[in-house]
């Protein structure tokens, strides 16, 4: 029988709904997905990617209205009109990029308005500052998003400063920055982690739980009727904040650990088989 009490599934990206290109969805996932919006429930994305770098195969599927985007510094719908947003403040983001140039020769991306920039330093150095393949092939989808200075980006009026992402830190930098980030700023900045050596900074208030709690009462739909699918750092809180939430095989102990139930790997249609053990779809 079909799990008719849940009402939304929230959905993590890389590592969880894509394969490990991050680019496929597969057909399996595809199909599970479908049916649980012919059935009802609201399927909402929930990446720390931003809406203009969501994958192609994914921004297809015409059911999907609502996209907490960014760690869930902001919330949009399908047009990126903005439900919810929890920016990082100006003043705050310049300390943190001027801070960062001192501390080594790593890449610096900078999200704001719903696009990911990177300096032109940065870009032309891409070779050996370790950016993964995937950012070169699906982040940078334009010219647009190389700019001269980030700082300068972050200046233009009327941003918003969705977040700070190091793509590529070694453990020693990991951890230098996180001491500094706390010392500075205490809890008004957040620190995560999708990937074992990146780091992505956003404002308190922008984590994937407090998005998605809102989300859920704008829409009249209990947390407790909302299952959230994730496997890294940046989905501990959104696992903990739905109803029942999900770990895929393949996620960090820790979010193991914050999860309700664990699913297969994301290359094993974990999210699909996810959908069909819990809620009978």
């Amino acid at each position: 029988m079909p799990n008719t009490e849940i009402k939304l599934i929230a959905t993590d990206l890389d590592g969880t709904l894509l394969r490990d290109d991050h680019l496929t969805l597969s057909p399996a996932n595809r199909e599970a997905l479908t049916s649980a919006a012919k059935a009802g429930i609201e399927v909402v994305i929930a990446t720390g990617r931003s809406l203009a770098a969501v994958a192609p195969q994914v921004l297809e599927l015409p059911f999907l209205h609502y996209f907490i985007t960014c760690n869930g510094s902001i919330t949009t719908d399908r047009e990126g009109h903005i439900l919810r947003a929890a920016p990082l403040p100006l003043d705050t983001t310049l300390e943190i990029l001027e801070h960062l140039t001192t501390m080594g020769d790593f890449a610096v991306q900078l999200y704001a308005d719903q696009k990911m920039y990177l300096s032109r330093t940065d870009w032309e150095h891409r070779d050996f500052i370790h950016l993964p393949a995937f950012h070169l092939k699906t982040l940078f989808p334009s010219e647009e998003s190389i700019v001269d200075d980030l700082m300068e980006r972050a200046r233009q009026p009327g941003t918003h400063l969705e977040k700070i992402n190091m793509p590529y830190l070694t453990p020693e930098q990991k951890a230098e920055i996180k001491v500094w980030l706390a010392q500075r700023y205490g809890d008004r900045v957040r620190a995560v982690s999708t990937m074992e050596c990146n780091l992505e900074l956003t404002d308190r208030d922008g984590s994937k739980g407090a998005a998605l709690g809102a989300l859920c009462d704008s829409l009249h739909i209990p947390t407790e009727q909302a299952m959230a699918l994730g496997d890294a750092d940046n989905d501990i809180g959104m696992l903990q904040t739905a109803g029942i939430g999900v770990a895929m095989s393949n996620a960090i102990p820790e979010v193991q650990a914050a999860a309700d139930w664990i699913t297969l790997s994301n290359e094993e249609d974990g999210v699909a088989h996810a959908i069909h053990s819990l809620l009978g779809i």
